[in-house]
């Protein structure tokens, strides 16, 4: 069979391409001096992401094979996020 790139990242891996956590870990993140929005928490590799509003904040997390894409503000495939990067690099 010839080589299809596509499988490499498509089909499950051991260990996976991405973090697989089945609940939201306590981690470092904090809103405290950051604007209302939506964020990426790089210690969990960006699968999970936090609203921060004045008073209050609320953390969530993007299912498996999925990580939390700044630009966009979704839950999207983990192949099209860079973890810790401001996507305005993109460009």
């Amino acid at each position: 069979m010839p080589y299809d790139g596509y499988h490499d990242l498509h089909l499950p891996h051991d260990p996976p391409l991405y973090p697989t956590f089945a609940k939201v870990p306590q981690t470092e993140f904090s809103c405290r001096g950051r604007s209302p929005g939506y964020y990426a928490d790089v210690d969990t590799g960006c699968q999970a992401y936090h609203i921060c509003q004045p008073n209050t904040a609320a953390s969530f997390l993007c299912t498996n094979g999925t990580l939390f894409n700044e630009q966009f503000q979704i839950c999207d495939q983990f192949y099209n996020v860079r973890c810790g990067s401001p996507y305005m690099d993109l460009f």
